[in-house]
């Protein structure tokens, strides 16, 4: 039996805390991409991706990533110097070849290649082949809604997950993302995976050595556990049961199968295997609301959904009802006034990273 605490995720009492600012980190996490190869403009867009998840509460995606990252990139995993091209543009279908860029590179060539299709034709959608990792899928939809856009993201990941009444790792905690502009504020952004949670609060959990809520894991036999570590070596479960499981084969078939004809086992795990490259596959589509009612209508039919939204009288015990991406825009202005509270392990490996690719960095505490 495991004698880790609880996780409550980075802020538990027990684990050691340290405030940095996000300008801060975001300079020292660029620094050691930099140091493992990855030129400057790439390095500051995976650098601020990881900042960005962690300033909004999302530690499982945030600077925890940069060790793997950084390994992968020494151990050319990953292709440092590859630009994504754009292999096919015709109306609605666009089709990039990442050549095994850092997914977050990837990822923003679809996204954009998107975005310019969906402002000639009003919509368009753009498959990504031989990508990587591309941490939050919510950082990049978010970006069309600033050109007045939706957008709709899917990604394909190493299987680490059960199928619904399977025991074994079958399909990967396959990600969708949908963000809806609003006028004059932050858009409505869901960004979830398709498990109970996150693989990387598990990995989080492992490293500050506490146990993980009932319902996310099964251990190597297929058996309920909250020991992190034991799941690690097992697989998470779908949320939602035979739900989240139909959506991550979906997203598998859409994303992996129909634009790279790769799912499943044929998608390298990040963490357990440096003997192939990932070869993740993404998807986006980007929407043009002038096509339809016009965008204008649109964003005013947003207003007014919104305004009915947050009048509808809360259950007991809940101060108001939250829009999706709500509670994470909050943490966000937080962070921004006053940094963010990093696990002393977490700050601890960002240093030793450093070590590692010679940089000679140290993480700069703020004092609390």
């Amino acid at each position: 039996m495991s004698t880790a605490t609880p996780y409550t995720g980075p802020a538990a009492s027990s684990v050691p805390l340290r405030r940095v600012a996000l300008d801060e980190l975001r300079a020292h996490c660029a620094a050691i991409l930099q140091g493992s190869g990855l030129p400057e403009g790439p390095a500051d867009l995976v650098s601020d991706s990881l900042v960005d998840a962690e300033a909004r509460g999302i530690s499982s995606h945030g600077v925890t990533r940069v060790r793997i990252y950084s390994e992968r990139l020494r151990a050319g995993m990953i292709d440092p110097r590859a630009v994504p091209e754009l292999v096919a543009n015709t109306p609605g279908r666009i089709r990039v070849d990442a050549h095994n860029a850092v997914g977050h590179l990837g990822a923003q060539a679809g996204l954009d290649a998107a975005i310019a299709g969906a402002k000639t034709d009003y919509v368009a959608i753009a498959g990504v082949a031989n990508s990587n990792h591309c941490g939050t899928l919510g950082y990049f939809t978010r970006r069309a809604t600033d050109a007045g856009l939706i957008a709709v993201g899917l990604s394909t990941a190493p299987p680490t997950m059960t199928y619904f009444g399977g025991r074994s790792r079958a399909v990967g905690t396959n990600p969708i993302s949908i963000a809806v502009p609003r006028p004059d504020a932050p858009p409505i952004v869901v960004d979830m995976a398709t498990s109970a949670t996150a693989r990387g609060k598990i990995t989080l959990a492992s490293k500050l050595r506490q146990d993980i809520p009932a319902g996310w894991a099964v251990d190597p036999d297929g058996r309920p556990t909250t020991d992190a570590a034991a799941a690690l070596h097992g697989s998470v479960v779908p949320f939602g049961g035979a739900k989240g499981s139909g959506l991550a084969m979906m997203v598998d078939l859409l994303a992996g199968a129909m634009v790279a004809a790769v799912t499943g086992p044929d998608i390298g795990d990040m963490y357990e295997d440096y003997t192939r490259t990932q070869r993740v596959s993404h998807l986006f589509m980007a929407l043009d609301p002038e096509g339809w009612v016009g965008r204008d209508a649109f964003l005013d039919h947003v207003d007014v959904f919104v305004r009915r939204f947050t009048h509808l009288p809360p259950a007991d015990g809940v101060e108001r009802l939250l829009l999706p991406g709500e509670p994470e825009q909050q943490r966000l202005a937080r962070a921004q006034r006053e940094g963010v509270l990093l696990a002393e392990a977490v700050t601890a490996d960002l240093d030793a990273i450093a070590d590692e690719v010679g940089i000679g960095r140290r993480v700069s505490i703020q004092p609390d």
